[in-house]
């Protein structure tokens, strides 16, 4: 079984959740960005990723806005079920950016990155830049998608489209201003063009369905069903 949830933020409580103990070595918890324990090393992140390690069940996850880039690109790539994904433990892995995988006969697409505010960052070491895709990650993703007809059963990413975020942004009761860039822009286009069953994000730190395939998720955790 896979199940969606969102950004974690390097709080090893979180995996604490009751939802999570029946899991099993068949199933799988695909986070939406934020992971969060990829930060800035030292004996405590350590001691989490050791932790996570010990779980029957895999972790995936996309990276979010707030990630020590640097530190997530040293990992070592490899092929799993039809992309390209980082391996940070033998059951834990990094959905990269505009892959494409195949999992248990159900397609996804995956588009990580986010808006990031520098001064929200702390700690000079765990800042190293790439919150927001570049310009060949999002062709990638675009000719990944285009081989398979424009066609895909989930996408996972942790921003929303530019109208989401808009609407999103609109409805927040501190009055928060969208800040449209090119990935919001890039996942307008996706919503529009590609044909698709399911979409979760993870930005807005809120549990909520926006439309009947598209979801904001924060702590719940969801099971697939499409």
């Amino acid at each position: 079984m896979i199940y969606i949830t969102g950004d974690t933020h390097g709080d090893i409580e979180r995996f604490n959740d009751k939802a999570l103990k029946k899991l099993t070595a068949e199933d799988l918890l695909i986070i939406c960005g934020d992971f969060g324990f990829i930060w800035q090393g030292g004996e405590n992140e350590r001691k989490h990723l050791k932790t996570l390690a010990k779980k029957k069940y895999t972790i995936a996850f996309v990276d979010g806005s707030h990630e020590n880039f640097g530190r997530l690109r040293s990992f070592a790539q490899e092929q799993w079920n039809g992309g390209t994904i980082h391996r940070i433990a033998n059951n834990v892995i990094h959905l990269m950016r505009g892959q494409y995988y195949t999992i248990g006969g159900t397609s996804f697409f995956t588009m990580g990155g986010g808006d990031s505010d520098e001064s929200e960052i702390t700690g000079e070491e765990a800042w190293t830049g790439g919150s927001l895709p570049d310009k060949s990650e999002l062709v990638m993703g675009a000719a990944n998608l285009d081989l398979r007809g424009s066609k895909v059963d989930v996408i996972i990413s942790h921003e929303p489209s530019s109208k989401i975020k808009s609407i999103l942004s609109d409805q927040d009761t501190l009055g928060t201003m969208a800040r449209i860039n090119a990935l919001n822009a890039f996942l307008e286009q996706l919503s529009q063009n590609v044909e698709y069953k399911k979409w979760f994000f993870g930005s807005f730190h809120i549990d909520k369905r926006i439309t009947s395939k598209i979801t904001a998720v924060y702590t719940d955790i969801i099971p697939l069903d499409i």
